[in-house]
């Protein structure tokens, strides 16, 4: 993976309040002194847009962070982690969102690590 920041596009335009609180959380320090950093993508024509489609939008990105209907569903906000090469996902709570930020970009775990790490609901948990 290269060094660019990892995109976190916003798919769903029901609810800025939640929006601004998902980025908030993903954003956010943690109690070890991480943080994730992201490019955040606003744009309403993406509103609804599938991840194939914003794999075609974005063809210079290998992984697409994507807050979808599905991450505004409960309080954890479970953002889409998208492979845009292998066409594979899994979800990440938006406090555990900067382990999948600093891991890829810094090499130390890999999309594939991380799949195997996923619970059965798909899930990625930062390893404690």
């Amino acid at each position: 993976m290269d060094d660019e920041t990892i995109k976190l596009i916003r798919t769903d335009y029901s609810d800025d309040t939640a929006w601004e609180a998902l980025t908030e959380v993903a954003t956010r320090e943690n109690a070890i002194g991480f943080a994730g950093e992201f490019d955040l993508v606003e744009d309403p024509e993406l509103d609804g847009m599938e991840p194939v489609d914003l794999a075609e939008r974005f063809p210079d990105d290998a992984i697409l962070l994507i807050a979808d209907d599905h991450a505004f569903s409960d309080q954890t906000w479970p953002i889409l982690c998208y492979d845009t090469e292998s066409d594979r996902e899994f979800r990440v709570p938006a406090k555990d969102a900067w382990g999948v930020e600093s891991n890829l970009g810094t090499g130390t775990m890999d999309f594939e690590d991380m799949l195997g790490m996923t619970d059965e609901d798909g899930v990625f948990m930062v390893p404690a």
